[in-house]
């Protein structure tokens, strides 16, 4: 079904019976030549990065797009958009409230340039439910330090809201260095400037203290990694440390993967009878809910030398000594 005009559409995309798929949806030939020159590029690649900006040349906002993929303006309808689609339903309800609610008919009249006493028409209500939609995804993204310059909805304009997670993500310029990204929802890092204070980021952590350790309890033993917490909350658990290493962060998380690579097979979670066990001696308490989802735990007579993974750590295991020996 064409997402604009709700016909029905067979073929392929780009075939003699259905046009590009435009914006992650189907489209009929005659919609997607409606809007085939509506967007233009104001953003090509920046930093190397594989999207586009456009702008829309009938209200100029803006959507991010693959070089090679159609898309459309998130906002605008156009007289072949079905007044069945689900965003023309949103501008019918939005049109009923305006004839009790002045401050929202003040409102979109503004948004759609109409006068004090002008009717607000069905399509300009629709727009204006996807704007109003545009703007609070946008808004998720917003953080110091950067500008928002353009996202991708999948599901708009046609459905006046969010339909699904696809994306080309939303993007913006770093205040600092003008470097062009990917955001991330709450806070994002350039990964050109110096990491900001506090940063958790791998690189701004990367020449901290970490540990790399094995502790134990009855007959299996847990490796990990992280910081001197992490292994005070297995032994406060009953586990006791068995080797325990200090590096730097980077080669730490380093060796830790190479842990997993090398006892990936030998792991109570790889066998299902193991891991079964493994979960209700968990559940009853009789091991320590710090150990995780077995990943990472293995039989006590598997011979695990930390130094064989990290060779330059600092052995620190004196630390977390406690009465008795493993």
């Amino acid at each position: 079904m064409c997402a604009n005009c709700l016909e029905p559409v067979s073929g392929k995309p780009g075939r003699r019976d259905r046009g590009r798929d435009i914006a992650w949806c189907a489209q009929c030939p005659a919609c997607a030549a409606v809007v085939a020159d509506q967007l233009e590029v104001v953003l090509d690649r920046p930093d190397g990065a594989p999207i586009q900006i456009r702008r829309c040349r009938w209200c100029g906002a803006e959507r991010v797009c693959r070089p090679t993929w159609a898309t459309r303006c998130h906002i605008c309808l156009d007289d072949r958009t079905s007044p069945e689609s689900e965003v023309m339903a949103m501008g019918r309800e939005l049109v009923r409230r305006t004839d009790s609610e002045p401050d929202l008919a003040d409102l979109v009249r503004s948004f759609l340039g109409l006068g004090k006493e002008s009717r607000v028409p069905v399509r300009g209500a629709a727009e204006f439910a996807a704007a109003t939609a545009l703007v609070g995804e946008l808004a998720e993204y917003e953080q110091p330090g950067w500008t928002v310059l353009a996202g991708d909805v999948h599901g708009l304009p046609w459905f006046g809201a969010r339909w699904l997670t696809w994306s080309h993500g939303t993007w913006g310029r770093h205040d600092r260095c003008g470097r062009v990204r990917k955001l991330d929802r709450g806070h994002t890092e350039c990964a050109v400037c110096e990491p900001e204070p506090g940063s958790r980021t791998h690189r701004a952590r990367a020449d901290d203290q970490h540990l790399l350790y094995l502790v134990g309890h009855g007959d299996l033993v847990k490796f990990g990694c992280g910081y001197p917490a992490r292994v005070r909350d297995h032994l406060r658990e009953g586990a006791a440390p068995i080797q325990v290493l200090a590096a730097r962060h980077a080669d730490v998380a380093a060796a830790e993967l190479a842990l997993k690579r090398r006892y990936r097979n030998q792991v109570v979670a790889a066998e299902p009878a193991r891991k079964r066990r493994y979960r209700e001696q968990v559940a009853a308490a009789e091991l320590p809910r710090s150990f995780g989802a077995g990943t990472e735990v293995l039989a006590a007579g598997t011979s695990v030398d930390l130094y064989a993974v990290l060779p330059h750590g600092a052995d620190v295991t004196h630390r977390y000594r406690q009465a008795g020996r493993w």
